[in-house]
């Protein structure tokens, strides 16, 4: 085994070890045979040494539990996703199961999401609106938890944001399902009833066995924005809890990802640009935002993704002064999308 700095030259070349970046999230497996896409991730995360293994040498294989593949996620997922509309449909009957029933459907899933870097791309890159709502939860619960991750937080806290993204919408349980699965906009009086789910998931929330007032009152406020914009109250800046705001950039960045019936989901990229847009318009907390742009976009280095021009491009490089307008390659052509503003990045691909 040798200690090496990633460069081109250790392309073709297995990794003798797990790698991990700053927030302990795992960038690539041991056993991983190395392409430029990875010495690229590698160099994005700033890794400065790497462990390669000797032609003779067997790469270490820790725990298992870090090594899938995207079959497997998407099993895991799939079957999160399952159990999480058992559960709501449960509730839209008029039974509201124990807060343990959420946490075994989604525990197994985050205890993996949470080791590995990579996760977000299998989700944004699936297609189709079946499940929207439930998806949607599991996703913010997902990405939540996430933001908490990165930010620092503790093992606890970070599995209570998980919780409370997974039931932020849960209030919508009580919206008839025609509003719910509408493919056009919302009329004003709709749209007023729509609202609700707020009111009525903080309801629910504070009727479930063993969910703490937390959890209600970010089911209540997650649609509230720092400068007073918001529903159902109308709160700013620090009226709104820190967790609330953490589940309202998860919320805004998964809609606008996800299929919808009356929309196509957008890129990550297109997500982050909208993210960036309402911190600086003072609706969402520009901390949360910007700390989690530059993890979404770095996640990207080395993917597949088509333009709006409808061209296959390659990401190459992030920016640290526009990190949602990364350098890539079109052929062999390389375009800066900082100097091509009439460009984006629309969908990624697998």
């Amino acid at each position: 085994m040798t200690e090496v700095k990633p460069s081109h030259s250790i392309i073709g070349t297995t990794l003798a070890q797990d790698v991990y970046n700053e927030h302990g999230l795992l960038l690539l497996p041991a056993g991983a045979r190395l392409h430029q896409s990875d010495i690229r991730l590698l160099e994005a995360h700033q890794v400065n040494k790497v462990h390669i293994a000797a032609t003779h040498e067997a790469p270490e294989m820790p725990t298992p539990i870090l090594h899938w593949n995207e079959a497997q996620a998407a099993r895991e997922y799939v079957m999160a996703v399952q159990q999480t509309e058992g559960l709501f449909k449960q509730i839209a009957s008029g039974s509201t199961p124990p807060l343990k029933k959420f946490n075994d459907a989604l525990y197994p899933l985050l205890d993996q999401v949470l080791q590995r870097w990579g996760f977000l791309r299998f989700i944004y890159i699936k297609e189709g609106t079946d499940n929207y709502t439930y998806r949607h939860s599991l996703n913010v619960g997902i990405v939540a938890a996430l933001i908490g991750k990165i930010m620092g937080k503790s093992e606890q806290e970070i599995y209570l944001l998980g919780q409370i993204g997974l039931l932020h919408d849960v209030g919508k349980m009580m919206i008839p399902d025609e509003l719910l699965s509408k493919p056009g906009h919302l009329t004003d009086e709709e749209y007023t009833i729509m609202k609700r789910h707020t009111q009525y998931g903080d309801q629910l929330l504070r009727s479930m066995e063993d969910a703490d007032e937390l959890m209600a009152l970010c089911a209540l406020l997650h649609h509230e924005r720092l400068d007073g914009t918001g529903y159902p109250e109308g709160r700013t800046k620090d009226t709104i809890p820190f967790e609330c705001q953490i589940i309202s950039v998860a919320d805004v960045f998964d809609a606008i990802c996800t299929d919808r019936v009356y929309r196509r989901g957008s890129s990550p990229f297109e997500a982050a640009n909208v993210l960036w847009e309402q911190a600086c318009n003072g609706k969402l907390n520009p901390l949360i935002v910007s700390t989690f742009i530059h993890y979404i976009v770095l996640l990207y280095v080395g993917s597949k993704a088509v333009l709006n021009s409808g061209d296959d491009v390659e990401i190459i490089m992030i920016h640290n002064d526009e990190p949602m307008r990364p350098l890539v390659r079109r052929g062999e052509q390389f375009l800066d999308l900082r100097q091509h503003r009439h460009l984006r990045i629309q969908k990624m691909i697998s």
